[in-house]
């Protein structure tokens, strides 16, 4: 399938970027929800909303008096076969976000600890527990609380959106090379989403690359990383690449009760020698919406 994506690039006329662009295409878990009984959920088990199982002692996470509200678990023991080994093998990674604050506090889009990943590299030997959250995520308003879903998976490959720093660094930006950013966007991008439209258009996932709403999100990561950033700055898209997509929630309302903004999405990013090392300790969430 890469190796047809890449042809695709070859036709929409793009032939002089393929050697950099082939490693950009990346294969990411496509990952479909189902409404489920929790209590049919063994300690463990993948799942978006509900409850975490969190190993013993481990207090709830929160970011400054908001209780951060639990996103998903997703068990890689539980992952189909992957054409890239970038994962663990084995843990359970816990996703957590301050949704109570987001139209609440002044300085909730200027900090990474909106945001935290656990990671649970032995679960069964952790002692895990379904743990309640804390009482006042019922009292926010919209709410901070998700509905359980059990997981399915497939396996698809994913390219950067035209808007990103990824494709910025190979020169066809909108800014630097009109024509080709168009071959990019209308010609091969087309031929992409035709390929992978799926009739659940919720979009989910685990690695790949993202399904943007607003645009480049690799610049923003550096930028509350490391404040003193020059945008402009080279060397700063060089270090914007190395921010890769972990996890993509989408909102799925009747689902799992889920509603970012305007039918948005979350996007948990994570550096690419983070990723490498197994370390989910510094992630960036940014939160898009039409």
């Amino acid at each position: 399938m890469k190796q047809e994506i890449l042809s695709w690039f070859h036709e929409a006329g793009l032939s002089r970027y393929a050697e950099r662009f082939e490693p950009l295409i990346r294969p990411s878990f496509r990952i479909f929800t189902h409404p489920v009984d929790e209590e049919a959920l063994s300690p463990g088990s993948s799942k978006i909303g509900g409850c975490p199982d969190l190993p013993a002692g481990t207090p709830w996470p929160y970011w400054k008096s908001y209780p951060l509200s639990f996103l998903a678990q997703i068990n890689l023991a539980e992952l189909p076969p992957f054409p890239e080994n970038i994962l663990p093998e084995r843990g359970l990674l816990l996703f957590f976000f301050a949704a109570a604050a987001m139209y609440d506090d002044k300085d909730f889009y200027d900090s990474m600890e909106t945001a935290r990943v656990l990671f649970v590299p032995d679960p069964d030997g952790a002692g895990l527990k379904r743990t309640a959250p804390p009482e006042e995520l019922d009292d926010y308003d919209p709410p901070a609380r998700f509905s359980p879903c059990s997981l399915r998976y497939l396996v698809e490959w994913t390219v950067p959106p035209g808007e990103s720093c990824d494709i910025e660094q190979l020169g066809m930006s909108w800014n630097e090379n009109r024509d080709d950013f168009d071959r990019y966007w209308e010609v091969f991008g087309q031929r992409v989403e035709e390929r992978f439209l799926h009739p659940d258009d919720m979009k989910n996932r685990l690695l790949g690359c993202p399904d943007p709403i607003q645009g480049d999100m690799q610049r923003e990561c550096q930028l509350l990383a490391d404040p003193s950033t020059d945008r402009n700055d080279q060397a700063a898209l060089q270090r914007a690449t190395r921010w890769r997509l972990l996890f993509q929630v989408d909102s799925e309302e009747e689902k799992t009760g889920m509603m970012w903004g305007d039918v948005g999405r979350l996007y948990f990013w994570i550096e690419q020698e983070a990723l490498e090392r197994g370390d989910f300790s510094r992630v960036v969430c940014i939160e898009q919406c039409g």
